[in-house]
């Protein structure tokens, strides 16, 4: 700007401005600087947790305990002297023991050396897990300073970045500042000087009215500082995994470690520890088993990752794409049943930087623009026998999910995916269904990933349950199951399932927006006639199965009936008699009886209302909702009927959606718009729901913007 008059400025408005800088400035440093205090926070809390649980248990630990070797020591005399427990042992001096009438020097450091072992043991074995029925003071301060850690992270990057832009600049503008107002002496300043001074106070104001003056990142930060107890519990509930990754980015692990990881021969676990990954491209925190699989899966190149469901495989497989792409490579495909198309393209966005094509059917366009483009192709079994690549294109990884599916060598779908391995020299194979003991099939994977290896497999085949098979396997397979790994069970994990719709459900969906009927749309997929045609009730009776083969029982919850019929129709025999609001309290409670004492794999069913109140279903783990509830307090209260004190298994809790429907709108009102509902009338016995006007206005305004969406896309 060209200047005409060197008036010199206000000097109450720049001393002002000069004073908010020099606060802001302030406290972007304190918030840059808080960083390490938090860290140190967190571990101390971590460690006053370890050492409550550790004092519990040895406090638990009669006296009598001391002399279980046998070793001679008057016991009686400790007790007479009131000390009761190991844990009060444990804190006396070699002098204090001594002084205790009747024992002598030789007792006393008898004593002292089995509590030290005691100690030492209890510290080695004990189960640490973070107590949420009813947590102590040590679980609510770990639990608020990994979440002030987790959250505070990213508006500390940005008051960071603008801290670090604007420090060295500010100095300068602040000097200037400060010299007009010099009173007097701003009439004997040059004019080249008191541009100077100007330039520099009018680029101080324009600091201000920008991100370092907004206060936008300020506040994020001490929104995250200041938050309640009811705030942090609800989010370490909803991502208790990422909570303890935290805690191993601190140092502090509270997993298992017994023997080597997946059981592995100690050199080559040694080797794959050793391998080098960069994870550039991932967005998510890797849990340290995770790392190690992701790791495996890299340094192996071509091999089986069989962890238990709920472990993270799906997270594992983007983790070794985005090591893969870090190294030089730009072509991966995942194949998947399609049940799982859509969910595999959401992770693989949510939790990486990859670009992501979906590739199904005779889609012809999609696979080229992959081709072009690289990142991950997403694709079924049933499509790579319908589109074919250049011989000479290579691919970088391949990962194939639910691997048992392509175990016939003589089906269509497996000798596409033969003939598809041959262009990469990176695979990885996924199954959460144990596979030990089918020896045949086992083999048959095995032989299209290291063939020579399967050769040596078919010899030993006949000791598939001795080490020298898990040792030959160890090359290939990874299996690990929650309990081997993971310390702080139980733990909930929450995912969304999300269905694609076949014709005849696009059309049932597309005749109930159009009619406006609001009951009928969340019925969406369950309301075809031929349950072989319904995408939700395929995804959910493989879930079934999965919880069958990891001997796990179920509860699938539906608002409606005629949607749980169709679900009992459709798991036969597994199934308890659903609960509905027409069965009293005294039936519902046998029924949870009988649930409780049938076998693995046992299903029960039941109007969400119906069930998720009054109800203690802990013998459940996994936990099934066949389409998106009103209210989130619904689910909740139906979750926490497995969740709860008792439950000795990690709760998986999955969501059944349908893929471009009012799902998705349905999801982000219960994330970000909870609070315009209120509780329904408790009518379910009729299976209706109770709206106040407001919120009946509110949904058939949602219809309304439903079916304009679908007749825009004809």
């Amino acid at each position: 700007m060209t200047r005409e008059r060197f008036d010199r400025p206000d000097g109450k408005i720049v001393k002002s401005m000069m004073e908010t800088a020099t606060r802001i400035d302030g406290r972007l440093r304190d918030v840059v600087g808080q960083e390490v205090g938090q860290r140190r926070c967190a571990q101390d809390a971590a460690q006053a947790l370890f050492d409550e649980r550790v004092r519990s248990a040895l406090e638990e630990m009669d006296v009598e305990h001391i002399n279980k070797g046998k070793q001679g020591i008057r016991i009686q005399l400790l007790r007479d002297a009131g000390f009761l427990n190991v844990y009060q042992v444990s804190g006396l001096s070699f002098q204090r023991l001594c002084a205790i009438d009747g024992l002598g020097e030789r007792s006393a450091e008898k004593i002292l050396g089995i509590v030290r072992e005691i100690t030492k043991n209890t510290k080695e074995t004990i189960r640490i897990r973070i107590q949420v029925e009813q947590p102590g003071k040590t679980d609510e301060d770990l639990i608020r300073a990994l979440y002030v850690l987790i959250h505070a992270r990213q508006p500390r990057q940005v008051c960071r970045a603008i801290y670090e832009a604007a420090h060295g600049p500010l100095q300068q503008e602040l000097a200037l500042a400060k010299q007009s107002l010099g009173g007097f002496g701003w009439i004997f300043k040059s004019k080249t000087k008191k541009d100077e001074i100007l330039t520099g106070v009018e680029r101080l104001e324009a600091r201000l009215k920008g991100p370092f003056g907004d206060g936008v990142a300020l506040g994020d930060y001490e929104k995250v500082l200041a938050v309640t107890s009811e705030v942090y519990w609800k989010d370490y509930i909803q991502n208790a995994s990422a909570y303890y990754a935290e805690l191993e980015q601190l140092g502090i692990s509270w997993e298992k470690q017994d023997g080597t990881p997946g059981g592995l021969p100690a050199q080559l676990a040694a080797e794959i520890e050793q391998q080098a990954l960069d994870l550039k491209y991932l967005k998510a925190t890797l849990r340290s088993y995770q790392t190690f699989g992701t790791k495996y899966i890299v340094h192996q190149k071509k091999s089986l990752l069989g962890d238990e469901m709920g472990l993270g495989k799906t997270i594992q497989a983007i983790a070794a794409m985005a090591a893969q792409k870090a190294a030089g490579q730009h072509h991966f495909m995942v194949v998947c049943p399609a049940s799982v198309l859509v969910n595999w393209c959401r992770e693989i966005q949510k939790h990486s930087t990859l670009e992501v094509t979906k590739v199904h059917g005779n889609d012809e366009a999609s696979l080229l623009h992959w081709r072009e483009n690289g990142d991950v192709a997403v694709t079924t079994y049933e499509s790579i026998s319908r589109f074919s690549l250049p011989e000479k294109f290579k691919i970088g990884m391949i990962v194939v999910d639910e691997a048992h599916y392509v175990k016939n060598p003589d089906t269509i779908r497996t000798k596409a995916l033969q003939k598809l391995l041959k262009q990469t020299q990176n695979v990885l194979f996924m199954s959460g269904t144990p596979l030990e003991n089918r020896v045949e099939e086992m083999c048959f994977l095995v032989s299209c990933l290291q063939p020579e290896l399967a050769k040596e497999l078919e010899r030993v085949s006949s000791l598939s349950t001795a080490e020298q098979f898990r040792q030959q396997l160890a090359p290939v397979y990874l299996r690990r199951t929650r309990d081997d790994v993971l310390q702080e069970l139980p733990e909930l994990t929450e995912k969304e399932q999300w269905c694609v719709l076949g014709k005849q459900e696009q059309a049932d969906y597309r005749e109930a927006v159009l009619s406006g009927n609001f009951m009928a749309i969340r019925q969406v997929s369950w309301q075809v006639d031929d349950l072989k045609q319904s995408s939700k009730a395929a995804r959910l009776l493989e879930l079934c199965d999965q919880a069958r083969e990891q001997k796990r029982k179920v509860i699938v919850f539906s608002f409606f009936r005629n949607t749980l019929r169709k679900v009992t129709e459709l798991l036969g025999e597994r199934c308890m008699e659903p609960v509905t609001g027409d069965i009293s309290p005294q039936r519902r409670q046998e029924i949870v009886d009988e649930f409780s004492q049938a076998e693995d794999g046992a299903v029960l069913v039941s109007q969400v209302q119906a069930g998720g109140t009054g109800l203690n279903i802990q013998s459940a783990s996994v936990i099934i909702f066949c389409e998106p509830q009103i209210k989130p307090s619904i689910e909740n209260q139906a979750i926490s009927r497995a969740y709860r004190m008792g439950q000795v298994r990690d709760v998986l809790v999955y969501r059944l959606l349908a893929d471009d429907t009012i799902d998705e709108q349905m999801l982000e009102i219960l994330k970000v718009k909870q609070e315009q509902f209120d509780h329904f009338a408790d009518e379910s016995v009729v299976g209706e729901e109770s709206l106040k006007p407001s919120e009946q206005a509110w949904i058939a305004r949602m219809v309304e913007e439903e079916k304009k969406r679908l007749l825009e896309k004809e």
